[in-house]
């Protein structure tokens, strides 16, 4: 309940004057009666004391007159004497008395002109003091309770968030008091505050403006499943409205706040960081039709509280530039499949041809025609094997590891390019130790070199040199892929394995390629490294773990 501080000054002050005229009032009654009480015991020992003598008095005046009848003449003069002597003394004490009464009358009315004296005395004190507490009330009033007011009054406009009240300052005023001080510091307090409101306002606006640049989703939510900030990429991203700050998170997703997010649809950072005490989440939720990468880190605010940070990336465009990619190496592939097929059919054709003349000219030498059929036979077999390889590149599956002969993959994808190498002008040797096994995926090994190669043919136009070699080193089976091409910037070469990174705007690509090539050497615990110079070319070092050999 509130209850202003120019009420509690107000009763305060009047319960004073009350305790105050009390305590007179007290004070008076008590030292009043007391000397009251006092007179009044003094005069009845007096009116006892007069009593008595009156009594004696009239004792001796009784026994004065029994005298001459009782006593003869000589003792009667003698008592008579002693009797007035002694009745006089008792008059004159009767006297004193009398007189003292009239001062003991004297003193009880001055007594009584006392007591009014001292009442009126209390009277114009209670009216002084009612006055001095007017005046201090007034005082109090102006000096206290309108300043006081003045700051509650601009107090509360700031709190309804009217930052630029201020308090009343006097700059003329030459004599200063505490609320003058008080004021000038609360206003320099208002100005602070105003400065940092539109600092932090200005930076919230710059953040945002940050954020909605940024072409990833962004969401921020704390442990309470609220929103905090979102960007313009994650509404878009959702198709929701900026409208979701505030609210639940799941809401994003089309679930009301009774339901939630139903378990095993999506994985729940909170849920995980909770549960799991890790701090990073790499999820994918599929989002209706589109597939999206959801990449959660923690964000301690205190020792309790945190924020997470969602990073949201439409994998839409990644699976259209991989599916590119793919069509892209198929054509490259189709075109050296064609040129070596066209080889090989061509080959084919002229053995036949040759065969039909012979045939017509009735010279038929069947020595001559067993080795036709020998080698059209050898060229089908070349025929057939293309296709195969390109079969087996395009059988993937991760489940499938077993030992890699490391010639065979090598000398098959290197079928693969043959046709550009061959029309680039492009000198392609492959030295590779003698039964060179890793372990692993056959199709992704050959996935690696396939893009390496192809990477090395773009990289020498006008000719050049491609060489392959794999050998044993320090108990690893060390891959090399070198060309002699443009070489690569040194301050591109640390973007290189990164997603969607091209070298160069001149040739058309998606940026996948060495990202995939980097995935997969790390699937088959390998690393792989990179060396260039522009000028004078490039190598791709790739170390993959000895296949342990059975102990017998």
């Amino acid at each position: 309940m509130y209850f202003s501080l120019s009420k509690k000054i107000l009763y305060s002050l009047l319960a004073f004057l009350i305790l105050t005229a009390l305590l007179f009032l007290i004070i008076f009654i008590n030292l009043y009666s007391q000397k009251i009480n006092d007179n009044k015991n003094q005069t009845y020992i007096r009116n006892e004391y007069v009593v008595k003598l009156l009594n004696d008095n009239i004792r001796l005046q009784t026994k004065l007159a029994t005298i001459g009848q009782e006593y003869p003449d000589a003792l009667k003069d003698y008592n008579i004497y002693t009797i007035s002597r002694e009745l006089s003394s008792k008059q004159e004490e009767l006297t004193n008395e009398q007189k003292l009464n009239d001062e003991l009358k004297k003193n009880y009315d001055s007594n009584i002109k006392a007591i009014r004296t001292g009442a009126e005395v209390i009277g114009y004190s209670l009216f002084i003091i009612i006055l001095l507490i007017l005046l201090l009330l007034f005082l109090l009033d102006f000096w206290v309770i309108r300043p006081v007011n003045t700051i509650f009054d601009v107090s509360n406009q700031v709190s309804s968030g009217v930052y630029t009240s201020r308090l009343p300052v006097n700059l003329k005023k030459i004599y200063k008091d505490e609320f003058d001080i008080l004021y000038s510091a609360f206003n320099q307090m208002l100005d602070n505050i105003e400065n940092n409101i539109t600092e932090t306002s200005r930076r919230e606006k710059f953040l945002q403006h940050l954020l909605d640049g940024i072409p990833e989703g962004i969401r921020v939510i704390d442990q309470n499943y609220n929103v905090i900030m979102t960007n313009r990429a994650f509404n878009q991203s959702l198709n929701v409205s900026e409208e979701t700050v505030g609210k639940k998170c799941y809401t994003a997703y089309g679930y009301n706040a009774c339901d939630g997010c139903p378990e095993g649809k999506y994985n729940c950072p909170i849920k995980f960081m909770k549960q799991k005490k890790n701090d990073v989440l790499h999820t994918i939720h599929e989002i209706g039709a589109t597939p999206f990468y959801l990449n959660a880190a923690k964000m301690p605010i205190n020792s309790d509280d945190f924020y997470i940070v969602e990073v949201l990336h439409d994998l839409s465009n990644d699976v259209r530039y991989s599916h590119q990619q793919k069509v892209s190496s198929l054509a490259f592939l189709s075109t050296s499949i064609a040129h070596e097929m066209k080889n090989n059919l061509g080959a084919i054709r002229l053995i036949l041809e040759g065969m039909l003349e012979d045939n017509q000219n009735s010279n038929i030498d069947y020595e001559n025609q067993k080795k036709y059929l020998s080698l059209i036979h050898k060229q089908l077999i070349e025929a057939v094997k293309t296709p195969e390889r390109l079969l087996q590149l395009a059988r993937y599956s991760e489940e499938e590891v077993s030992e890699i002969n490391v010639t065979d993959a090598v000398q098959d994808m290197l079928y693969m390019v043959d046709y550009d190498t061959k029309r680039r002008g492009i000198f392609a040797n492959m030295q590779i130790d003698e039964n060179i096994k890793i372990f692993g995926n056959d199709a992704d090994f050959k996935m690696i070199i396939l893009n390496l190669l192809q990477n090395a043919v773009k990289a020498m136009p006008n000719g050049g040199k491609l060489t392959i070699t794999a050998g044993e080193k320090a108990k690893n089976i060390v891959v090399s892929v070198k060309d002699t091409g443009t070489g690569i910037d040194a301050k591109k070469l640390k973007h290189i394995f990164e997603p969607f990174y091209s070298t160069t705007d001149k040739i058309k690509s998606s940026g996948l390629g060495l990202a995939i090539v980097k995935s997969l050497v790390g699937k088959m615990n390998g690393e792989i490294k990179v060396l260039s110079k522009v000028g004078i070319g490039t190598e791709f070092i790739m170390k993959f773990p000895q296949i342990k050999k059975k102990k017998s």
